[in-house]
């Protein structure tokens, strides 16, 4: 009996698993093939999911911003509703892959000028989004300043030989909506 295939689980499986070979390799340091090989997979199989690399990164890109995953949340739970635990489970979230998600950033801006970063698709998704989610907890008025301690708090902890704990990092963001 031949093997049925759940194409849709199968392409999120590939795209969870992706996510991670591009935190690991960077983008421009990818291909297709190199890819398919790092999936286990043929780089036919790989082509019968997505068409481009492009396509690819576009879909991990799109996983990564889901509310789910910035929340880093399990299948079925919710967002919490308290802003302190939301922003808490937020920025946790995010640091845990941050190093990943900053080597695949900045290859992927690598070598572009100010109006290419402007009109990106998925530089404009990535900052719509979490500007978004950061909204529900300090409004919209304070939301940019919000991305900007969120990040800025990330890249701290990320460099510091003595990172400046979660909590602060929080205490930033939700003093901007008292």
């Amino acid at each position: 009996m031949p093997k049925i295939v759940d194409h849709e689980a199968y392409r999120k499986e590939i795209v969870t698993k992706a996510v991670t070979i591009f935190s690991e390799h960077g983008y421009h340091g990818l291909g297709m093939r190199k890819i398919a090989q790092a999936l286990g997979m043929s780089k036919g199989a790989l082509y019968y999911y997505f068409s481009t690399k492009e396509a690819l990164f576009t879909a991990c890109t799109e996983s990564v911003l889901e509310p789910s995953s910035l929340y880093g949340l399990s299948s079925g739970e919710p967002v919490p509703e308290n802003k302190q635990d939301a922003l808490r489970k937020l920025v946790s979230s995010l640091d845990l892959r941050f190093k990943g998600e900053m080597t695949v950033l900045l290859d992927y801006v690598k070598n572009r000028d100010r109006q290419q970063l402007a009109d990106d698709v998925l530089l404009k998704m990535s900052d719509e989004r979490l500007l978004l989610e950061l909204e529900k907890w300090v409004g919209k008025s304070n939301a940019q300043q919000a991305l900007a301690l969120l990040m800025g708090g990330l890249l701290m902890r990320l460099l510091s030989a003595n990172p400046t704990p979660i909590d602060t990092v929080v205490s930033w963001i939700t003093a901007l909506s008292e």
